[in-house]
């Protein structure tokens, strides 16, 4: 049985750069990088000695490392053309998110798996923050009234110069920041059945939206969640938060990443915030700790551990809500979870 699970890297990028490599160097156990291929041969030389790992100089070359995984940390819209690519070259795939920007992608991209045998995962860090997992155990016992979402969050124009904020490659605030917490709503509450939207740009110049607000309504007791988010504040991120209003209490998901909580507990006397420390975790950033907590768990599935990693067409409901949201503004009209069709600007 193997000792340690190795890992391919393509795309060198903010991620890596912010949160996956110190990941990798300082945080998880039996991992570990053994090539890494970028289109910018600057960032390849950086990371070789950081990493103290091989640089590949073409793609193709890259592809032919024996490695257990290649992980995509790729452009958005560029991840479904190089999952493609690595499985035809038999790779196993873990992929950031979103794991692809259209329906039709992931279907056909998990049939290709299946097929081949091949394993498919991706990156929904958020999921496994404590908080989080604390939240998904308390509420199943409570009469949930509304939800609410707010992501405050902040980009300069700068970062909307590159392939960021186009609907070919990213997609807007929605899409690119604000998915993370789409698919904490999906995670919690279930499969929506309709939404509602409306986009615009208050701040930034680019294509998608830095403004996203609408309105969701789940399967499950039809309940609603409005939702707000923006990349428009300054000058930093300020919270994602997801308030949760119950019968008698307000479950608060808040922090950078939802990775604090706390409940109000309407039904006492005192009704003082009551901060839950033991399911809070502090973070330095947006991108959150928990990278470590979904590399770990694939490593230790391998090394045939009790896990159990989040498979990429997993999470296809939480693409099917974006292309909603963004189908539901552009059409002016609610837009259905049911739908035959569901495709929007995305990747175009």
């Amino acid at each position: 049985m193997k000792k340690k699970i190795s890992f391919s890297i393509l795309g060198l990028g903010r991620v890596i750069d912010k949160r996956v490599f110190h990941m990798f160097k300082y945080e998880i156990k039996n991992g570990y990088v053994k090539t890494i291929f970028d289109k910018n041969k600057k960032k390849i030389k950086k990371y070789e000695k950081l990493f103290r790992c091989k640089g590949e100089n073409s793609f193709e070359n890259f592809l032919k490392t024996k490695s257990d995984f290649i992980y995509i940390a790729t452009e958005s819209g560029n991840h479904f053309k190089h999952i493609l690519k690595c499985f035809d070259n038999n790779k196993n795939v873990i992929v950031e998110k979103p794991p692809v920007l259209k329906v039709k992608e992931l279907k056909l991209l998990n049939d290709i798996a299946k097929k081949k045998r091949l394993k498919f995962y991706t990156v929904f860090q958020n999921r496994l923050n404590k908080s989080v997992q604390y939240a998904k155990k308390i509420i199943k016992k409570e009469k949930i009234i509304f939800v609410d979402l707010s992501l405050i969050w902040s980009r300069s124009q700068d970062y909307y110069m590159d392939w960021h904020g186009k609907w070919k490659l990213d997609g807007g605030v929605l899409a690119q920041q604000g998915i993370h917490y789409v698919d904490l709503l999906v995670y919690l509450f279930g499969n929506p059945k309709k939404c509602v939207s409306s986009i615009e740009n208050r701040v930034n110049k680019l294509q998608a939206e830095d403004t996203h607000t609408s309105l969701i309504i789940f399967k499950k007791n039809n309940l609603s969640c409005s939702v707000n988010m923006s990349t428009a504040f300054r000058p930093k991120d300020f919270e994602a938060s997801i308030k949760i209003y119950c019968k008698k209490k307000v479950i608060s998901l808040a922090g950078l990443c939802c990775n604090t909580i706390s409940i109000n507990n309407l039904s006492k006397k005192n009704k003082k915030n009551n901060f839950i420390k033991k399911f809070s975790e502090k973070v330095p950033s947006g991108y959150g700790i928990s990278h470590k907590k979904v590399f770990q768990e694939i490593i230790d599935y391998e090394l045939k551990k009790n896990t159990n990693p989040l498979k990429a067409y997993e999470t296809l409901s939480t693409i099917k809500l974006i292309n909603m949201m963004y189908k539901s503004f552009f059409e002016d009209r609610w837009t259905y979870f049911d739908e035959k069709k569901i495709v929007s600007k995305l990747g175009k």
